[in-house]
């Protein structure tokens, strides 16, 4: 009887443990749309459209999961606690950096990989690499290798650069990790948008 009591009261006590701390549900994180006006619509009055193809945005192998990561120290990586990405965040970044660039290329059709039976005049990719969210000075610095490109069968390099970033986030925790991201993602759209109007036809 008393080890009924025993296992009775232990289950009792794990019973009481669990209530008083349950776990929190899960926080899902997706990257703040960017903010600005609408771009004319490309091809409009007339005027056929200059196509660009987004080939690829590659971000670090190390950030490519679901939960949400950030650099702790020199090392080390660091996840926020209950906190997951709400899509896959190379696709969000890609899809972000597309409509940014398109608020700033007026005239243009920009295509993200596949441009279906446009006909692309200039491929663009990007690398960033480092990625990297510094949450001990709520910093984002980022490196980004561009390659502009002409389309077609033998392709011309017409541009190739490196661009560094350091985006100050508003607040500590993963919006505001997610908010600089977004930022860093419109700041690199406005230095590579000049190089794609640029381009000679």
């Amino acid at each position: 009887m008393s080890r009924f009591l025993c296992v009775a009261a232990l289950s009792l006590a794990a019973l009481i443990a669990g209530c008083a701390s349950p776990t929190p549900p899960p926080v899902l994180l997706a990257l703040p749309a960017l903010a600005g006006a609408t771009p004319p619509a490309a091809g409009s009055a007339g005027v056929p459209s200059r196509v660009l193809a987004l080939r690829r945005v590659a971000i670090p192998e190390y950030l490519v999961a679901r939960r949400v990561r950030y650099r702790a120290d020199a090392s080390t990586l660091a996840e926020w606690p209950h906190t997951f990405w709400a899509e896959r965040i190379e696709v969000a970044v890609m899809r972000e950096f597309a409509a940014a660039l398109r608020q700033r290329l007026p005239g243009w059709t920009v295509c993200e990989a596949a441009c279906a039976d446009l006909a692309p005049e200039l491929n663009l990719q990007v690398d960033l690499a480092p990625l990297d969210y510094l949450r001990g000075m709520r910093r984002l610095d980022a490196r980004a290798r561009i390659v502009l490109a002409t389309a077609g069968a033998v392709p011309r390099t017409l541009d190739a650069r490196e661009l560094a970033f350091s985006i100050a986030a508003a607040a500590d925790g993963a919006p505001g990790q997610a908010q600089a991201l977004s930022e860093l993602l419109g700041a690199l759209a406005q230095q590579v948008a000049p190089l794609v109007q640029a381009a000679p036809r």
